[in-house]
């Protein structure tokens, strides 16, 4: 059928429609803008219901993600978990993780996102000693930093994620101007693309992931880990 199927007008009801931003959500959004944050690098609205609904399916009690940014995944995510819930977040830049300790103090979800200092990869193997001692695997991880090593956090994933649980990852189709290239550009080199192929050759050939790319905002992976 020739013609956009989905339209940006069909996408805002839909968002509008079953993802409608409260006050918490549009406060952080708008102290992020005056802090200098890139508005484009936080999942949108209808990307956080999706993960909210996915969580929710699979009955997620621990979350894991790396790159806080402001906050909204976290808030997002934690908003999804029962009372006791907790979300884990890995963020690298101090600042960002200073300015989202503050921003989510004053939500509802205060208690329920511990977010840490550190760069994604150098906070692994802390992670997963701590999944080991307490004997209590992640429910979910969601990946949105370091792009170019996606492939790594895929393998680690499978050590801390319990069966039946949940690996999303965003930027999987786009991530910013990739320095003009494109994720199907023959003669890219920028190692967020080739990283991310791999990720997604790796996801979608692997045996123990139920695994789809979702086409929304920069293309969110999610699989099923079901060893």
């Amino acid at each position: 059928m020739a013609g956009e199927l989905i339209t940006s007008e069909l996408v805002a009801y839909a968002r509008d429609l079953f993802a409608p931003e409260d006050a918490s959500l549009l406060a952080l959004t708008r102290a992020a803008q005056a802090f200098g944050m890139p508005p484009d690098w936080e999942i949108s609205p209808d990307v956080g219901r999706l993960f909210q609904v996915l969580c929710k399916a699979i009955g997620a009690r621990k979350v894991l993600e790396f790159g806080t940014l402001a906050g909204h995944s976290a808030l997002w995510l934690a908003r999804a978990l029962p009372a006791d819930g907790k979300v884990i977040s890995i963020e690298m830049n101090p600042d960002y993780a200073a300015f989202a300790r503050r921003q989510l103090a004053m939500t509802d979800v205060s208690g329920k996102v511990d977010i840490r200092v550190s760069a994604a990869r150098d906070a692994l193997p802390a992670l997963s000693q701590e999944v080991h001692e307490r004997q209590e695997p992640f429910d979910a991880i969601f990946l949105d930093a370091d792009k170019a090593h996606y492939s790594e956090f895929l393998a680690w994933s499978v050590g801390v994620l319990r069966p039946g649980g949940l690996l999303l990852a965003d930027n999987v189709l786009k991530c910013g101007s990739w320095n003009g290239r494109t994720l199907l550009d023959p003669l890219a080199d920028d190692p967020r693309i080739l990283g991310i192929r791999e990720f997604n050759r790796q996801l979608a050939s692997d045996p123990r992931f139920t695994s789809i790319i979702i086409p929304m905002r920069a293309g969110i992976a999610a699989a099923l880990y079901l060893p």
